[in-house]
């Protein structure tokens, strides 16, 4: 039995489904065992109530851990209760898997510059407007990439325009893009359909997926390494 440790970082809209589902799977899969952090340095707050999970009005990285230990026994959760960022970085060293559910491209652009330090991890990045969204996988094994980066195809991401978190004001964070709980759901599922592709099927061959409500279509982007 492999001791497997994942880091899901963002646990708002998209994080929240997302950690739901991912450890009901993985508390009955009893394949290995398994350690998740769940990472954020918000709260939840009764607005979030629309189209976020959560049973507590606190840290939402403590208030996941809290109501997901007790359902879910067979897991080890672990919590950082701050945004991620250049100072606590090391506490990803461990993981062989990051889930980032931000929207934040300079977040994305550090993560991703992380992960390129990385000899064997694969990241999987959601985001999303109100309608449409794409989820990236990026996978380094043996000290390569096995995908693009994050920010081949996204130059959003290779020069950010946005601040990270911890720099913006209270207006500013609280000024955030309208989103949609089934966008969100989306994300999360395609999130999923990522990790299960990558770990359970042992295939990395799409890098990218998009997704679009109003036309009701899926694409899938397969991209090789140069």
């Amino acid at each position: 039995m492999a001791e497997r440790k994942i880091s899901v970082i963002g646990l708002g809209g998209v994080g929240s489904i997302l950690i739901n589902f991912l450890s009901r799977y993985l508390n009955w899969v009893k394949d290995d065992s398994y350690t998740i952090t769940l990472i954020d340095g918000d709260e939840y707050e009764e607005k979030n109530l629309l189209r976020q999970e959560f049973t507590i009005f606190t840290n939402k990285a403590e208030a996941k851990r809290e109501e997901l230990q007790a359902k879910f026994p067979n897991i080890v959760f672990e919590c950082v209760n701050e945004h991620i960022s250049e100072d606590n970085l090391y506490k990803l060293d461990s993981s062989d898997t990051i889930f980032i559910c931000v929207d934040n491209h300079t977040t994305r652009a550090l993560l991703n510059g992380y992960a390129k330090m990385r000899d064997n991890l694969v990241v999987i990045s959601g985001g999303n407007e109100y309608t449409d969204g794409n989820v990236q996988i990026y996978a380094r094994f043996g000290g390569k990439d096995v995908t693009p980066d994050l920010a081949a195809y996204h130059p959003e991401i290779a020069t950010p325009s946005d601040k990270h978190p911890d720099e913006m004001s209270c207006e500013e964070l609280h000024s955030s893009s309208p989103q949609l709980l089934f966008t969100n759901m989306s994300v999360a599922t395609l999130m999923l359909w990522a990790y299960y592709s990558t770990f359970v099927s042992h295939s990395v061959g799409v890098s990218e997926i998009y997704f679009d409500m109003i036309t009701m279509k899926v694409d899938c982007k397969i991209r090789q390494i140069k």
